[in-house]
């Protein structure tokens, strides 16, 4: 395993300090995504993203996305909260200065509205506390959590709950941590991954128990936006191949044009080594439009990367995974998807690339101002 006390950066990354919350940033948040399989025949996805947000370095607010994928019925449940430290940043600050700029979006003056009387919209919910802890860091959302035991080696539970479902979580790195873009700060955020994770534990349905293992994957991403949550979109997989590698792929994307820029691949291989190029192609296809949110999104793309000799396609294994967010975004695509596709390798010989991973498209649903 890696020695994090090695870990390090000219940029700033240094672990295992920076497992914990930073207070100079506007947002920032630790995401995990696994894929396990149940001792009762079961195939689920889950997805979870910690959140911490606001422009000042104290009274920062919280909110939690999570999502429980059933892959054998093509089925999501997902989940929405936020506390009211978070609101109060949104209706003194973040909202008042969206709506300078975009005065017309009905959707997020009906938000305001509501959140000046202390109501939240469906299906968002209130967390009823939130808090984070250090030494060691802890999550604490609601009845969610995310615990980091022992930060020298990495290891995580996650703990995400919610109208009658439960998924509790260990997550084990098995390979060195990566730091994105080969440094840790590729675009405006500071970025690393453990990109492959042995999971175990179990899910809750109801009266239901479930003991699950599988794969799964960690990010965590802090700094500055700007204007990125409003004026910018971004199209990102997170992908493990078959062979033990793994691929993350990020474009941002202007939501007033649909033009992208900024793309990167990052290849992770088997031994934690990291390539990295922004020389790639990004092509969607397959078109499909939410009846929630009438966003249109892209569930098929297809990849080429040079440098790589990889030339692959990444589809959504059903549609139905947009997930509901509060504010300005509305919506995002966020679930599994597939990989297919081949290698070029050196000696010219083409090899066939199969995996699995999550895709997460962000700024289709929101108003062009």
């Amino acid at each position: 395993m890696t020695d994090y006390n090695n870990v390090n950066t000219h940029r700033g990354i240094c672990l295992p300090k920076d497992i914990g919350p930073h207070s100079v940033t506007d947002i920032e948040w630790w995401y995990q995504f696994a894929f396990i399989n149940g001792d009762q025949g079961g195939k689920y996805a889950v997805m979870s993203a910690f959140y911490q947000a606001g422009e000042l370095p104290i009274l920062k607010g919280h909110y939690l996305i999570f999502s429980l994928i059933d892959l054998t019925n093509y089925t999501s449940q997902n989940f929405s909260l936020i506390d009211t430290r978070l609101t109060k940043n949104m209706l003194l600050i973040n909202l008042p200065l969206y709506l300078l700029q975009c005065p017309h979006d009905k959707d997020v003056l009906k938000l305001y509205g509501s959140l000046i009387q202390g109501k939240l919209p469906s299906p968002h919910q209130w967390l009823p506390h939130a808090s984070i802890e250090e030494n060691p860091v802890r999550l604490l959302y609601g009845d969610s959590s995310m615990s980091f035991k022992n930060s020298k080696d990495g290891q995580f539970d996650v703990i995400v709950t919610g109208d009658g479902i439960e998924a509790n979580l260990k997550f084990k790195p098995q390979k060195p941590v990566s730091l994105i873009g080969g440094n840790g700060k590729p675009d405006q955020l500071y970025y690393y991954s453990f990109t492959r994770n042995e999971v175990k534990g179990y899910v809750k349905k109801g009266v239901s128990t479930e003991y699950v293992t599988g794969e799964g994957w960690f990010d965590h991403q802090w700094g500055y936006t700007g204007n990125l949550l409003t004026k910018t979109g971004w199209n990102w997989f997170g992908l493990q191949l078959e062979d033990g590698r793994e691929l993350l792929i990020n474009e941002f994307r202007s939501i007033e044009t649909g033009n992208t820029f900024s793309p990167m691949a990052n290849l992770i291989e088997p031994d934690g080594k990291l390539k990295f190029t922004r020389n790639l192609t990004l092509k969607p296809s397959n078109p499909w439009q939410s009846r929630r949110s009438n966003a249109i999104y892209p569930l098929e793309w297809s990849i080429i990367i040079p440098e790589f000799g990889l030339k692959i396609n990444v589809s959504a294994v059903f549609p139905e995974q947009e997930m509901p967010i509060i504010g300005p975004l509305k919506a995002i695509w966020e679930g599994a998807c597939s990989v297919v596709g081949n290698e070029v390798q050196k000696d010219n010989k083409i090899m066939p690339v199969r995996g699995k991973g999550f895709l997460e498209l962000v700024g289709y649903a929101n108003y062009i101002c």
